[in-house]
């Protein structure tokens, strides 16, 4: 028997409905942080997304994330988690917003716009990736000041 390919192309993932994403999503966004942290974005809304991965040679093996409690985006999110490992950095950078809408069916059109946001929170953690593959710093970390201290 031969491996299924798991590329994004030909991706044969079962379709699962945004309840049964969210509930296993609100347990994995509980979970501590993968070891590559992408940054937090934020929505209009103020939703908030941000993903962690694991990388082992050049593949993710493992998307951890965090995100602020909406079903729809955990849905997403989780989606995004449960797909990913395996993908090559370059490959995971092709998921789009609109593959993510037609993957998870059952969202309604107004919460369609949190796809974005996972979208974004995801290819945020892959830059980071990308960014500690070059050996570059990640300046997550630094205090940011707006005003001195007197």
């Amino acid at each position: 028997m031969t491996a299924t390919c798991r590329e994004p192309c030909c991706s044969v993932a079962p379709r699962m409905t945004v309840a049964e994403l969210f509930e296993r999503g609100f347990r994995r966004s509980r979970e501590p942080l993968r070891a590559i942290v992408g940054a937090t974005c934020t929505s209009a809304e103020d939703n908030t997304a941000a993903f962690s991965l694991d990388i082992v040679d050049g593949r993710i093996s493992a998307v951890g994330f965090h995100a602020s409690c909406c079903a729809t985006l955990i849905a997403y999110c989780e989606y995004i988690a449960e797909v990913a490992p395996g993908f090559e950095l370059a490959i995971a950078r092709e998921l789009t917003a609109a593959n993510l809408v037609a993957s998870v069916p059952g969202v309604p059109a107004p919460k369609r716009d949190r796809a974005v946001l996972a979208i974004a929170a995801f290819r945020a953690a892959l830059l980071a990736a990308d960014d500690l593959q070059r050996g570059e710093p990640n300046n997550e970390s630094r205090l940011h000041l707006r005003h001195a201290a007197p």
